[in-house]
């Protein structure tokens, strides 16, 4: 009778599942999708497609928020949007090989600190949307961090990083944050049309590593 996986076989068994912990370590494979396009730069809506989020827009028509927070929320989401844009194209250098992502590590952090400095062009109308500006910033400065440190690992700690990021102290950090942005936005606006309030949901959601 053919064998054609014997799993007796401690050399080969060992290679097999290898091979299948790195496959599903893949975000591309482990969401069903086809190998990811290394040299693709996602787009906003790819990236919410990619890592198959719902994506809401922040409707300013229907709200019905004051001119100055819906002015200020169309702001607040475009950038959470642009930094989980970043996120998601820099994920994919960390799962093709070092020299990938080493030479990749400064383009994201500049682009990221811009992000993080264009914050201030809308500036928040009130103290409660202060405070939530503060949380989502420390949450993607953490998200960055994360990044440089995992660009500056060598041999297992590479490994370690990319398939228990979710454990990543840094990552744990920033989800905690964007789930207290996420709590005190609806706190603030609990009138706001159910519409938004998935749009909330949607783009913080999104910016989460978990």
């Amino acid at each position: 009778m053919r064998d054609n996986m014997n799993l007796y076989d401690k050399p080969r068994l060992v290679i097999f599942l290898l091979l299948f912990l790195l496959i599903c370590a893949d975000p591309a494979y482990a969401g069903g999708k086809q190998a990811v396009n290394y040299t693709k730069t996602y787009s906003i809506e790819e990236s919410y497609a990619f890592f198959n989020h719902e994506r809401t827009p922040f409707d300013t028509k229907i709200s019905k928020l004051s001119p100055y927070d819906v002015a200020y929320l169309k702001h607040y989401f475009s950038l959470t949007d642009q930094a989980f844009q970043l996120r998601t194209n820099m994920m994919q250098y960390f799962y093709v090989n070092s020299q990938s992502y080493k030479k990749q590590i400064r383009n994201y952090v500049d682009k990221i600190n811009e992000v993080l400095d264009n914050f201030i062009l809308v500036r928040a109308p009130t103290k409660e949307l202060k405070d939530i500006e503060k949380l989502t910033m420390l949450a993607i400065a953490e998200q960055r961090d994360f990044f440089i440190e995992w660009s500056q690992a060598n041999g297992r700690e590479v490994l370690t990083l990319r398939e228990g990021y979710k454990y990543n102290k840094r990552v744990i950090s920033s989800h905690l944050k964007l789930q207290k942005a996420y709590t005190e936005l609806m706190l603030l606006f609990k009138d706001e049309d159910p519409y938004n309030h998935k749009a909330f949901y949607d783009h913080l959601c999104a910016l989460d590593f978990i």
